[in-house]
């Protein structure tokens, strides 16, 4: 959707708006998300949400795509900010500068972990979709650069070690929000130094099994 109604508010009503819808699908899911408790914390008459969105899914739509491109921002930040140093030391930043973000966004990955596991939404299936997409050309993109530089093995499938490279970024971050995950081996909620020492750790086993020989 153009969103056109909705773009006309000021963007102080329009932050307000995205907060209030964003907590509630992190915390209650899409399915279990209801408008009125949005728009009674909002004080806004429900029919300016389906105005502005058209209806539920739209306003879902709307919030998963504006946490996405903070995602998208913050990854480019990245990139940009890493471009001169060596590929092991970018992912490394990559690691601990994920988790950072994590900690002022905690609300923005309870909505991608909410629907990763309500799983039953076929246009939940599409978004989630395209966030591997996003993560497998960004990921990419510093592997061919590290074999351009020598910095990775010339023989290695790009593709693997992308998949290789996304499951592992994806898995740490799973870890340090999701007490299932983390507590066994002490990432869940970790701190800095911890955080740290789990990089390093993980970015010495890459080297040995990426770097030329």
């Amino acid at each position: 959707m153009a969103y056109s109604t909705f773009n006309n508010l000021d963007k102080r009503k329009k932050n307000k708006i995205f907060r209030a819808a964003l907590r509630e699908f992190s915390e209650k899911g899409y399915a279990g998300a209801s408008i009125n408790r949005i728009v009674a914390e909002l004080g806004i008459a429900k029919g300016s949400i389906f105005q502005y969105f058209g209806d539920k899914e739209g306003l879902f739509n709307f919030v998963f795509v504006k946490s996405i491109d903070t995602v998208k921002d913050h990854l480019k930040s990245v990139r940009d900010n890493t471009r001169d140093e060596d590929f092991y030391s970018r992912i490394e930043t990559l690691l601990t500068s994920g988790i950072s973000f994590l900690r002022k966004n905690p609300r923005i990955y309870a909505l991608y972990t909410k629907i990763l596991y309500e799983g039953n939404l076929k246009f939940c299936s599409a978004l989630l979709k395209a966030v591997r997409q996003e993560s497998f050309e960004f990921l990419s993109e510093m592997i061919r650069l590290g074999i351009e530089r020598g910095e990775v093995r010339s023989d290695m499938d790009i593709s693997c070690a992308t998949f290789y490279l996304d499951s592992l970024l994806d898995r740490f971050l799973q870890a340090f929000m999701l007490e299932h995950f983390g507590a066994r081996p002490g990432i869940y909620k970790a701190n800095d130094s911890q955080v740290s020492r789990w990089a390093r750790e993980l970015v010495g086993l890459l080297k040995k099994g990426m770097a030329p020989q």
